[in-house]
This record gives structure tokens, C-alpha cells and sequence, in this order.
């Protein structure tokens, strides 16, 4: 079920619980864009009572700051924490230096707001969506 299709594409399966999202190229986009982007995932998340999501960031280029970038991060982590949200699962791009930087930013801010969400990183969607979806299985 597509719930928003523009600067990123929401698609939420019911079956599953699962809403899927590719992330946005942020050098195209202001930050001001990304973060509206990310507000309208978290909406969809509370309006939905939504448990598991799946951020494809493996197309995704980002072009800013870290400074920028851990401040963005930091409030969707927060924001995601007023919800039911159980699992992330986050498809990686193939450039190391941007997932090393990905896997500090997410670390740091598991270990500041010890977020109760289990988030994992992985190579591909298919492997992602198996891991959220081993409990339904279950």
C-alpha cells in the first residue's frame, strides 16, 4: 500500500507491518527537505502503529556536515522513540567511509538515548527484510 510517493516513497504492507523507504539523495535536497522527509516517516509510523521498518539508503548519497548529519539523525531517533517501532533494518550504500560514519553516528546515539528500538545495518534488501521479518515467521 503506497501511503506517500514523492521525494521518497512510503510502501507499507499491513501483512507484514513492515514500511518500506528508500532515502533521500541529500545533495539534491536541503536538509529542511530531509527532515521533512523524515517527519513524514515517523507520522506514518504512529498513524499506522507501524512495528518495523526498512530504510533503503543504498542509492542515497550524503553531502553534508557530521555535525549536520548526527543532528538530523539524533532527532528521528528521538522522534521514533515516541512510537511502537520494534525494528530498523537499514540497507547500506557501498561507499565504506559513508557506512563507517553511519555505524558511528549509530552508535553514539544508541549508547546517548539508549534507544529500545534494535536497529541492524545490512548489505542488501533481501537479507534486511528476512531479519525483520524472522519474528512473523516464528
Amino acid at each position: 500500500m503506497l501511503i506517500y510517493s514523492g521525494i521518497i516513497t512510503l510502501d507499507y504492507n499491513p501483512a507484514t507491518d513492515v514500511l518500506a523507504t528508500s532515502m533521500p539523495d541529500i545533495r539534491e535536497f536541503s536538509l529542511s527537505q530531509v527532515a521533512y522527509c523524515l517527519d513524514l516517516i515517523v507520522e506514518s509510523i504512529k498513524g499506522y502503529d507501524i512495528k518495523y521498518l526498512l530504510l533503503d539508503s543504498s542509492k542515497s548519497v550524503v553531502e553534508v556536515e557530521d555535525e549536520a548529519y548526527k543532528a538530523t539523525t539524533l532527532k528521528f531517533s528521538q522522534a521514533l522513540m515516541s512510537t511502537r517501532l520494534k525494528k530498523i533494518a537499514r540497507v547500506g550504500t557501498e561507499d565504506t567511509k559513508r557506512e563507517e560514519k553511519s555505524a558511528k553516528v549509530a552508535k553514539e546515539l544508541k549508547q546517548e538515548l539508549n534507544l529500545p528500538i534494535d536497529f541492524r545495518n545490512y548489505a542488501d534488501r533481501v537479507e534486511a527484510m528476512d531479519w525483520l521479518l524472522e519474528t512473523i515467521r516464528a
